[in-house]
């Protein structure tokens, strides 16, 4: 008889601190964490269970995040009583405080990481309509790691990266949440979806969030980049995006130089007859050749590739480019491209064919086969000696002669 009498006494206050909320008064003084002490149900599932309004039961969620003493195992049991009555949800006034108690529980068992409440997690991103509550959701089940969700996670974001809908704002702010789950699961699986937001449609504020997060997901995109360069799949621009995010990645000087080639290789496989396509690989191998001239590489599959860019290049700055990456590599396959440069160049010369830019070409070439260092550049070098060259030209020949053994 004693406990039927105290919890009503306790069902009194709680019940006259809510109806004050309804009315704009304040609430009388809850009762102490001692008086909470209930058999069975805590305090707060007790209260929320006793309420018959959506209304009322955000109430108890909103006291008990704001005292602080709510627990994990409350807010886990709130939300799976609202996405089971969520369906019968009726009307502006219950739809909100459905909306606001999502957010507050999903927020409180992100926090927790309570990898339980997982699957309605996922049932609040299905069945809600708010964008927040959605976004929110979604944040969390990264937080809790509901792993099994992971995949459906990567197809909705990989969804809106590529079709912004008929609401783009709403369809922001989901992709927003997408992005955060994706950054806490921290699985290889999510980063090219959210290495394409950063370059889909979306406003800065989010592609600037995708951009965060990269590096967080994977601490070696490497591979997940390069196979962007290499894929058929993508449009030059998202390579060159690519090869630009993996040059900022923490990752080693051969990783970058890996997609270095891979970017080289794959600008010279197809031709195109668009000037803004054209400008982009040209932009996309320059910058390819400045990492090779950084780093290095020891892959064969370049020479070819360096070769085009001098033969085949845009612009001076590309073939000075390609003359300098062989400089930079320093083998004995440099110097032979090297070397055929500058035969071609000795040719015009005494064809009468010189051309202005071949005289500033000869002024690159000749140092760089003085800088590989190797023994079999000086044979290149005394060519210049028997074509009738200024003397400055041949002063040049004759002073990277001697740095070479």
């Amino acid at each position: 008889m004693k406990r039927i009498v105290f919890l009503l006494a306790v069902f009194a206050v709680i019940s006259g601190a809510l109806g004050a909320q309804d009315q704009g008064v304040a609430p009388q003084a809850q009762p102490s964490t001692t008086q909470r002490q209930q058999p069975g149900k805590d305090f707060y599932t007790l209260q929320f269970d006793m309420q018959a309004t959506l209304e009322r039961k955000l109430g108890v969620v909103k006291s008990a995040a704001s005292s602080g003493e709510g627990t994990t195992a409350f807010y886990a049991y709130a939300l799976d009583t609202l996405v089971k009555t969520y369906p019968n949800v009726r009307g502006a006034n219950e739809t909100n405080a459905a909306d606001e108690m999502a957010l507050i529980l999903a927020a409180r068992l992100g926090e927790a990481e309570y990898t339980e409440a997982g699957p309605n997690l996922w049932s609040v991103v299905q069945a809600f309509s708010a964008p927040l509550v959605r976004a929110e959701a979604l944040a969390a089940m990264g937080k809790v790691q509901a792993v099994q969700f992971l995949p459906q996670v990567v197809q909705l974001l990989s969804d809106y990266n590529q079709d912004q809908g008929s609401n783009p704002r709403e369809r922001e702010q989901v992709s927003y949440g997408a992005i955060i789950a994706l950054e806490e699961y921290k699985d290889s699986s999510g980063y090219l979806p959210v290495f394409f937001a950063t370059i889909a449609w979306y406003t800065e504020r989010v592609k600037s969030r995708a951009k965060e997060a990269l590096p967080k997901i994977l601490d070696n995109p490497t591979e997940s980049l390069v196979s962007v360069i290499k894929s058929s799949s993508y449009n030059y621009q998202v390579k060159y995006t690519a090869l630009q995010v993996l040059e900022a990645a923490d990752v080693t000087t051969q990783q970058k130089s890996q997609g270095a080639v891979a970017a080289l290789t794959e600008s010279w496989r197809n031709t195109t007859a668009s000037i803004s396509q054209r400008s982009i690989l040209a932009n996309m191998r320059k910058f390819a050749l400045s990492m090779i001239r950084r780093y290095g590489t020891e892959d064969a599959n370049v020479y070819p590739a360096l070769s085009r860019c001098y033969k085949e290049g845009i612009d001076p700055e590309e073939q000075i480019g390609a003359i300098k990456a062989l400089e930079k590599l320093a083998t004995d396959d440099s110097v032979r491209i090297l070397s055929g440069f500058l035969n071609d160049i000795n040719v015009r010369l005494a064809s009468g064919a010189l051309t202005r830019e071949d005289e500033r070409l000869v002024r690159e070439i000749i140092p760089s086969l003085g800088a590989t260092g190797r023994p079999s550049a000086k044979e290149a070098l005394r060519t210049v000696t028997q074509y009738g060259w200024t003397s400055a030209v041949l002063k040049l020949a004759q002073d990277n002669m001697k740095k070479l053994p």
